[in-house]
């Protein structure tokens, strides 16, 4: 019988997933985008038409990616006590989130 601890951490482990997708969405969407347009300026526009406007600022989208990376890290770094296979996932989150989030930061510079 599994415990309703153990069901929790597997829920924070879901959100946690769910906060790395957002940053992993994004890059996503820019490669894309940037396979579709042939300068710049228009690669820009492409990648900008998917979001609404209220994203439309120059570090909008990065500030909300290093947020969401970070969120991520920090649930998933705080699940210890889930059996290997829900372990191996959230290291897995932890990894592939902190080079988002060092990409992140690298793009703000």
């Amino acid at each position: 019988m599994i415990n309703d601890n153990q069901i929790k951490l597997k829920i924070l482990t879901l959100l946690s997933f769910v906060c790395f997708s957002i940053p992993f969405t994004i890059y996503g969407i820019w490669i894309f985008s940037f396979n579709l347009g042939t300068t710049q300026a228009e690669k820009a526009s492409i990648f900008k038409a998917h979001f609404p406007d209220f994203l439309d600022g120059r570090l909008t989208l990065t500030i909300l990616s290093v947020i969401f990376s970070l969120t991520a890290i920090v649930i998933s770094s705080s699940i210890r006590q889930l059996k290997k296979t829900w372990k191996s996932v959230n290291f897995l989150i932890i990894i592939i989130s902190s080079i988002l989030l060092f990409l992140n930061l690298f793009s703000m510079i």
